[in-house]
């Protein structure tokens, strides 16, 4: 990308001046501002560079793609790049200040109990920089030892710059009040404690902000996708029943552009609105959507076997999609449904063949993770200080504490015990259960407590300290989940009534044209454009539903493959009620 962007600026360094003058008025400081804040490291002339090499080529492929297909709404995708390259450092500041809103409660949790033990705030920093457990402290706490090896500033004096800078609030707060307290000559440790308490209580509040905001957004998205379609629907069902009084109507390009263009990005918007204000751990596991995608060429092909071929006849011909389209006429015909759900059929095969691995893969990480496991390490912790209270050494706690039940922590606990009584570093014992446990929370408690043994011999004051985070940590965790869970049934009571509305508004539409208007409509052909339809919309409620309800789309991925279900269960119970769709 840097190479890029330089050749980028050797070339377009005209058009970025251009460019400069447009839309910053030929002042790009505050560019510079938005750039330093998104952590994007780019000059502001060599951004507007590239922003105008992308430009170039946007224009160039929208020329020819209406040149050879005459889509003259084509000729939007320059403003829309030109859009994107404006409003992206803005998007990533403020994504990077969630982030690390996020992350300040645990880092300020992570100073304070080292300053217990005698660190000052900017070695527990420097110590942070390797941290992968908080990306986006580390990330900040590199440009700090940068700013004091290279830069010759004082420690003092980076962390005050840093914190200046940074987009986040909690984060520029907290260090802007240890600076200050200790110009003053304050009590730093009492600020520290005392801080930091206060940002587990304002990160409590937003978690319950969250929670109203998850429901509000999920509500929203499930009532558009259930009117959107029934709307839609209506209006081409009307179109093909009079057709022959309304030229130039709602063709099935226009409905198929809706389902398949319009509703993905209105569903991707609800993701991002989701993400900007959900409550998100600092790391997720990364399995699920390797496997993902590995599988959608799986996916890709059973649409284009499956699906694509009743759309577009053309494809038909060919012999292997012969013996797919043979192979959903025998299931339709079993199932007793009528001539034109081939395709529904189709769909609904491909997207959730396309998604099982996927979703097996995030149930197994998911189990691994296990919840119960962050309330197990919180009671361990608490023992862990009320045993450092008696005098013994931290290691020899923590093997007289493996005997005693943790749960799912258990195996794990004595795990460590066993390579302690080896002679193994207790930093060498954090690296082994951490490829064991993906639970962020269990983790960074540990993280806290290896550090602390590390720095401070694991005094019963510092490790008190650690305990009563660890509660808050453990508390947050039970709010969230609490918030959350009411949110899940939602999208499968909208999914249903969408799915059975629209059938309903087909079959009353078929009888009406036929029995009134004397007019035959061709029936399969709408049954092939609508209910695929319904069957992936179905699909996306159930990623968007992943997303919204804990902040990770894989988690998704098994709702987008019940829902689904859901869809092709209601096509065949229709037939079941009131003799809908009988073959």
């Amino acid at each position: 990308m840097a190479s890029l962007t330089g050749l980028a600026y050797q070339v377009f360094w005209w058009l970025s001046n251009i460019l400069a003058k447009i839309l910053y008025g030929g002042n790009t400081s505050k560019l510079k501002d938005t750039l330093e804040a998104a952590g994007i490291r780019v000059y502001p002339q060599a951004y507007l560079s590239l922003i105008s090499l992308f430009l170039i080529m946007s224009i160039a492929a929208s020329t020819l793609i209406i040149w050879f297909t005459s889509l003259l709404p084509i000729a939007f995708l320059p403003i829309l790049v030109l859009l994107i390259g404006y409003t992206m450092p803005s998007i990533k500041a403020q994504d990077r200040a969630s982030k690390l809103d996020m992350e300040a409660p645990f880092m300020a949790a992570y100073v304070s109990v080292m300053a217990t033990g005698g660190l000052s705030p900017y070695s527990s920093l420097k110590r942070l920089k390797g941290c992968d457990l908080l990306p986006h402290t580390s990330k900040t706490a590199k440009q700090i030892e940068v700013d004091v090896l290279l830069n010759g500033m004082d420690p003092i004096a980076a962390i005050e710059k840093s914190a200046e800078r940074t987009p986040s609030k909690e984060y520029k707060e907290f260090l802007l009040g240890y600076v200050h307290t200790l110009r003053a000559g304050g009590d730093i440790v009492h600020y520290l404690l005392t801080r930091t308490e206060t940002m587990f209580r304002d990160l409590a509040a937003k978690i319950r902000v969250f929670g109203e905001r998850a429901a509000m957004l999920l509500e929203s998205y499930v009532a558009i996708m259930i009117l959107g379609s029934l709307g839609i629907s209506i209006v081409y069902l009307t179109s093909i029943a009079f057709r022959g009084f309304w030229q130039g109507g709602f063709t099935a390009e226009n409905f198929l552009l809706y389902s398949y263009i319009l509703v993905p990005v209105i569903s991707i918007l609800f993701m991002y609105l989701s993400d900007l204000s959900s409550f998100q751990e600092p790391i997720y596991e990364t399995a699920p959507y390797k496997i993902f995608a590995a599988s959608l060429p799986i996916m890709m092909f059973l649409v284009f076997t499956m699906f694509l071929p009743f759309i577009v006849p053309g494809l038909a011909s060919m012999p292997m999609v012969n013996q797919f389209r043979g192979f959903l006429t025998s299931l339709r015909i079993m199932l007793g449904l009528e001539y034109g759900l081939e395709p529904s059929l189709g769909m609904g095969i491909a997207l959730i063949a396309g998604t099982v691995p996927a979703a097996v893969a995030h149930g197994y990480y998911s189990r691994r993770r296990g919840r119960k496991i962050v309330n197990e390490v919180t009671n361990f912790l608490r023992d862990m200080t009320e045993a450092r209270k008696t005098g013994a050494s931290p290691e020899a706690c923590i093997t007289q504490l493996s005997s005693r039940p943790y749960g799912a922590f258990s195996k794990y606990l004595k795990v460590v015990a066993r390579q302690i009584k080896w002679g193994q570093p207790i930093r060498v014992v954090f690296e082994t259960v951490k490829k064991k446990i993906s639970s962020w929370f269990a983790l960074i408690n540990l993280y806290l407590l290896v550090d602390a043994i590390e720095i401070g011999g694991g005094s019963p004051e510092t490790l008190e300290t650690m305990a009563r985070f660890g509660e808050m940590q453990a508390s947050l965790e039970k709010e969230k989940m609490a918030t959350l869970r009411p949110l899940i049934m939602m999208p499968y009571i909208g999914a249903a009534l969408m799915i059975f509305s629209t059938l309903v508004t087909i079959n009353f539409m078929r009888s009406a044209v036929t029995t009134i208007a004397r007019t035959p409509i061709p029936f399969a052909q709408i049954l092939t454009v609508i209910v695929p339809a319904l069957v992936f919309q179905s699909y996306l409620m159930g990623i968007v539903t992943g997303k919204v309800s804990t902040g990770n789309i894989s988690a998704g991925f098994s709702h987008a493959i019940v829902l689904t279900l859901i869809a092709m269960l209601s096509i065949i119970l229709m037939r079941l009620l009131g003799g809908f769709l009988i073959f």
